[in-house]
């Protein structure tokens, strides 16, 4: 296909077989061409840009400007998009086909309009819609952070804010943060001591707000992690393989695991940035940037099966990081819907991420595949009332995955009986019911939403086992009428 010049969002189908031999990592397929997409975070030169003009003209407005999603266009290939471990790990990443979520890569891409009818990528994407030389993004609100300055940094005085990321940007480059390796992860280390003394006051970086220190360590774990996706690409495995002995070592004490999990993949994973710190009681996330849609279940037919596809809604914008904490603060329905599972979170709207207490446990997805037998109707009623109180909350979740509930097995559960305790842990595709989704139908049609966690297994046994367990629970009135009773009993203690 043929596209204009500038910016696109664009859906591509990888399970088609030119893409398939193409990625291929024990093939060479050529170099890819070149593109260019969002990176999960600013580049270096923004952040460095935004520190001096924040430091000239210290205001709010100054302290939203590395917000703009332009500061964060990245230069990569066709042949990079996919991460070349998540193809060697997973023979069938790019051809499973569970339920109708096959991979399709959904994101901002900027090609030369000479090579859309030549990649294999470029030739399979559907261009949803054309951004032009300028993306059309929503960002932070100017006064909603001015408003919590003080509960997010500390203080209110945007000087002191602006003195504290010139600190540490001038600590960080004496540190040559982005050279060799060691040089990165002693940054990283240091980074980290720095919030684990929960005072910032110490002599390396002087007093500056937990806030900027946590963002500073996030960022700087995804460009260590990003350095080892490189190599491993470029087959330099040594080198790759030292930065994933110092990951899993500082893994293994405890002190943080990031998951980045690269590009959006609709089937695969959704794009955004977590860090675990264990001992620090934190898991950190920061949303990654993309367009607003919504999935649209069977939406086309490849080979016979159904494939589910992105859609754009309202006005197709791109969402910041900081722009989804924006959404997520004004509708209240991540920090609710935690709340009244007992779960609290803390927003930084304007550096885009959130933090929320770190839970020990494995995923309902490792739990159950790891002893089928423990799935349970009793277990899957847990899952569907949370789909229940998302009904009483007015929210539509949409997005139920085995991974993103925590298995507290040591734990009594504080709302039903004779299972372990269990915490959903990701609430980011939540929104609010819109006047016309309260219709008896489209009610019903949330409830069987529920239904699409059997995929996420991905487990063919267990998927069927979660659908007869479901259409018998959803069929059995009085038990359903239960269920209700204690969403509307959580809802109504959760929000007095």
């Amino acid at each position: 296909m043929s596209s204009g010049k500038g910016f696109n969002v664009v859906a591509i189908p990888l399970n088609r077989r030119e893409i398939v031999t193409f990625l291929d990592p024990e093939k060479s397929g050529g170099p890819g061409t070149s593109v260019k997409i969002l990176g999960q975070r600013p580049s270096v030169d923004t952040e460095k840009a935004w520190s001096e003009a924040l430091n000239n003209t210290p205001s709010v407005s100054s302290l939203l400007l590395r917000d703009d999603p332009h500061g964060q266009v990245v230069s990569t290939s066709t042949k990079r998009l996919i991460p070349t471990e998540y193809l060697k790990e997973d023979s069938e990443y790019l051809t499973r086909n569970l339920g109708g979520w096959s991979p399709v890569y959904f994101g901002v891409m900027k090609a030369d309009e000479h090579e859309w009818d030549r990649d294999p990528l470029l030739k399979n994407a559907s261009v949803l819609e054309e951004y032009g030389d300028r993306i059309e993004w929503f960002g932070a609100d100017e006064q909603q952070v001015a408003g919590r300055l003080m509960e997010e940094f500390g203080t209110s005085n945007v000087n002191q804010i602006a003195e504290s990321i010139r600190k540490l940007y001038d600590f960080r480059d004496n540190m040559k943060f982005n050279g060799a390796i060691d040089k990165m992860t002693a940054y990283a280390d240091a980074l980290y001591r720095a919030v684990n003394s929960h005072d910032a006051g110490n002599d390396m970086f002087g007093h500056i707000p937990v806030a900027i220190l946590m963002d500073e360590l996030m960022g700087q774990l995804v460009r260590i992690e990003q350095r080892r996706r490189f190599l491993l690409f470029d087959n330099r495995e040594d080198t790759s393989a030292e930065i994933a002995e110092w990951q899993q070592q500082r893994a293994d004490n405890g002190h943080f695991k990031l998951i980045l999990k690269g590009e959006y993949v609709m089937g695969r994973q959704r794009r955004s940035t977590i860090l675990i710190a264990p001992e620090l009681g934190l898991v950190l996330k920061q949303p990654g940037p993309e367009p607003l849609h919504e999935a649209k279940l069977a939406a086309t037919t490849h080979r016979g099966q159904p494939e589910n596809w992105p859609v754009l809604v309202e006005d197709k914008s791109l969402v910041t990081a900081a722009g989804r904490l924006r959404l997520i603060i004004n509708e209240g329905l991540l920090v609710g819907l935690n709340r009244l599972f007992h779960h609290n979170i803390d927003c930084y709207s304007s550096l885009g991420f959130f933090t929320e207490p770190h839970i020990s446990g494995p995923t309902l997805q490792e739990y159950i595949i790891e002893q089928p037998a423990r799935l349970t109707a009793q277990i899957y009623e847990f899952v569907l009332l949370h789909q229940l109180v998302c009904e009483e909350f007015g929210v539509e979740n949409g997005d139920w995955h085995a991974a993103n509930f925590i298995v507290r097995k040591a734990k009594k559960n504080p709302f039903m009986e004779n299972i372990p305790a269990m915490v959903h842990i990701d609430w980011g595709a939540a929104r609010p019911l819109k006047d016309d989704e309260y219709t008896g139908e489209k009610r019903l049609s949330r409830l069987h939403q529920v239904r699409n966690i059997a995929f996420s297994f991905q487990h063919q046994q267990i998927a069927k086992r979660v659908e007869t367990i479901h259409n018998k629970l959803t069929s059995d009135t009085e038990r359903m009428e239960k269920l209700e009773s204690l969403a509307k009993k959580i809802v109504s203690e959760g929000t007095t």
